[in-house]
Formats: structure tokens, sequence, C-alpha cells
């Protein structure tokens, strides 16, 4: 078990900040990944990552320590033939669902024939849920440094979709279209097997590659951002690394040779605010789209299923994982009777603990964002998110003022 604690941890040297660097697993801590990293939105790369994960030793066969293979044939014994997600390289707006164990067969006969002809070599399986098909299989672990997911924690306890995924696909595919994570989220990628060549702009450098419509490309080139005079960096993603790429940092991934991933979305404490800048400024687009029906009796509502749709979370739902990790979090208060908290197990994981400061860091922010929302026009003129909110900002207060508050904060 490790415990976790934000206060202590070493500052890096500011020249780093230039570059995108690498970490051994075991050369950063938690805490100084959290604040120098998460908590300052810049990307890093932790190599050794997946050294003990199951997936590292059972979908890869060791010829040697220069050769090694994917093993198809685990692949099919250890998963059933299910409908995965796939993307045509060739066409992005083609995907489809097809045979795992079909699409597999074609891949690895396309790997001994490396005909450029075959249609597997332009198909990407990207997405995939294979966790949450597979609940009991513990494939890999999630590395410590990306703990504190809030995102999947309230997904996979409420059973609904998460956003674990595992990517799989040939050399040369797939440039993975220009774009910024899901909700502005902070998201991780972990290298199985092979090399994956990433392009990273930090956030506002994007808007350099706007048209005269307000587009961005959906593809870039590093010639064009060199002449553009645009920020970027080019991480080549080896085997066993993770890299971690923050809120608002838009990239594009391209796969060097065959390669296999974990990818999470997610947020936490550190991006929460960016998170509900992100799901305001799309309300407001609504608003004004649909704008001619305000005055229908359920315009609140309309808005709220088209940022849903357009968006994919809505301040309904946003509001619930803050309600949900709160509740969780002041439950750990008052179970330890709101004193000397410490080495208090991680909801969100087993083989964690979290400490009182977490806890407190935790729910600081949430209240400092229902304090943002309470403000907001859309909130405040629905009286049931607003009602809510002011209820946790109250529940929050309630607990957090009866402690000791000399605790350091980030």
């Amino acid at each position: 078990m490790i415990r976790l604690d934000l206060k202590n941890c070493i500052k890096l040297d500011t020249h780093l900040k230039n570059d995108i660097i690498r970490f051994g697993v075991d050369e950063i801590s938690y805490n100084t990944f959290y604040r120098e990293f998460i908590n300052q939105n810049w990307p890093a790369v932790i190599t050794n990552i997946s050294s003990d994960w199951e997936c590292s030793h059972t979908w890869i066969l060791r010829e040697n320590a220069a050769q090694m293979n994917i093993n198809f044939a685990y692949l099919k014994d250890k998963i059933k033939d299910c409908l995965v997600p796939v993307t045509n390289c060739m066409d992005k707006s083609v995907s489809v669902e097809v045979q795992f164990y079909d699409y597999i067969d074609k891949w690895e006969k396309s790997i001994l024939s490396r005909n450029s002809v075959e249609d597997t070599v332009h198909l990407y399986l990207k997405d995939w849920h294979l966790k949450a098909y597979l609940r009991n299989y513990e494939f890999y672990n999630v590395p410590k440094h990306f703990f504190s997911d809030w995102l999947n924690e309230f997904l996979t306890e409420n059973h609904q979709d998460d956003y674990r995924f595992v990517y799989m696909g040939p050399k040369n595919t797939c440039r993975t279209p220009f774009h910024v994570d899901v909700f502005g989220s902070f998201s991780w990628s972990a290298n199985i097997y092979g090399c994956k060549k990433w392009i990273l702009l930090p956030p506002g450098e994007e808007l350099k590659l706007l048209d005269q419509y307000k587009k961005l490309p959906c593809e870039i080139i590093e010639d064009t951002l060199r002449k553009s005079n645009i920020k970027y960096f080019v991480v080549y993603q080896q085997q066993n690394e993770a890299i971690f790429v923050p809120s608002g940092w838009y990239h594009q991934v391209f796969n060097i040779t065959d390669t296999i991933s974990v990818n999470h979305n997610w947020f936490n404490a550190a991006n929460l605010k960016y998170i509900w800048n992100n799901i305001s400024s799309n309300l407001r687009k609504v608003v004004i789209e649909i704008n001619d029906f305000r005055r229908s009796h359920n315009f609140n509502e309309q808005c709220q299923r088209i940022l849903h749709v357009d968006f994919g979370l809505n301040i309904a739902e946003f509001l619930e994982i803050l309600c949900f990790i709160a509740k969780r979090r002041l439950f750990l208060l008052k179970k330890q009777g709101n004193s000397n908290i410490k080495n208090i197990q991680c909801p969100s994981s087993n083989m964690f603990y979290i400490n009182d400061f977490h806890i407190y860091y935790d729910l600081e922010n949430i209240d400092t964002v229902l304090k943002t929302m309470i403000q907001d026009k859309f909130v405040h003129s629905c009286s049931r998110l607003y009602n809510k909110c002011i209820k946790f900002i109250n529940r929050i207060n309630q607990y957090t003022s009866q402690i000791n508050r000399n605790v350091p904060y980030l």
C-alpha cells in the first residue's frame, strides 16, 4: 500500500518545464507528479509503467531481448469473440463494429504478408471498453500517478459507460485527427506494445491554425507548424511508457509500428474549473443556437439535452459527479470522527491510501466550483440545480469548518 500525501513534494527546476521529459515510474512520487504536472497542466512521460501488468507478459511473445511479437493466440483464448469498434483510417468518418476474432486474424495475416493492399492495414480498433466487458480480468493497473480519477470513479460505481479504453492497430495507422480530449479532460495512454508519435500543442497555440471560418484542421504536419511559428512538442512514445496529456492540449497521434495501448480520460480537483468552463461555454453556444425557442416552457431542459448530445456532459450530469465525489470525501471525514485522518483507503482503488490533505483539497475545489456555478445565470434560473449546489456547499462547509484548517494547499 502507498500512502498518498500532497503536502510533501519536490519542486522541479523551471527549465525542465520547457520540454516534455521522461521519468522512471519509481523516480517521481505521486506528490511531485500531482503538483508539478497534473496541477500545472504540463505533459510528461513515465517509463517502466507496465512492467508488472498481466497484459505485458501474456499479450506479448518475447523471442529474445530484441524480438517481440503480439500473442494473437492468447488474445483469442483469453477474450471471447465480441463486436469491437474500428475506424477506417483512410476515411475517418467510417466507424463500424466487427468481430474481434476477424479483426485480429486479418491483422496477423497482414503482419505476415505486410501486404499494404489488405483492408485490415487501414483499420484501427479504438475506444474499446474491454475492462467494462471483462470486469474481472485484471490485465492492467491504474498507475499511482493517475489514481485520482473522479470521472471513472463515478461511472464505474454507477454502472455507466466509462472512459477506460484499449486501442489496437497495425503500423502506419491511425493518424488520430487533430483534437482535444473529451470535455477538456486529462488523459493518459500507456503503450503495451509498439511505438506512437505524438504531436502536442500547448493551450492557445491551436488558435493560430483557425481558418477564415474559425475551423481547425483535421490533420497537422510539422512543416506547417514551424512556418506558422506555432509552439509544439513531438514525443515518440515507446513500449512500456505512459504519456500524460493535460487539459486543453490539442494533439495528433500516429502509430509508427503495430501498437496496443491502454487509455483513460479523466478529471479531478486539478482541472475541475477547466471542465466547468468548457461546459458553461458550450451551453452558451446551445442557448444562442436555439434562442428562437426561449419562450417555450421547457427551454432549459432542451438546452441540457442538446448539450449532452453535442458535448457529452451537461450541467446536471456534471453536478451529479461533483456531489457523488463530495459525499464520498465527506464520508471519509465523518468515518474518522473529523480528527487525525490518516491512511484512509482510497475509494477509487484498493491499492492506495488517501490522506487528510488530499480530502481537503478535493472538497475545497468542489466547493469553489459549486460557488462559481451558482453565479451562472442558467444554473440560477433552474431551482433544482441551484438548490442542489447550495445543499452541497452547506454540507461541505459544515464538515470542513469543524476541522483544523492549518493544512497547506497546492
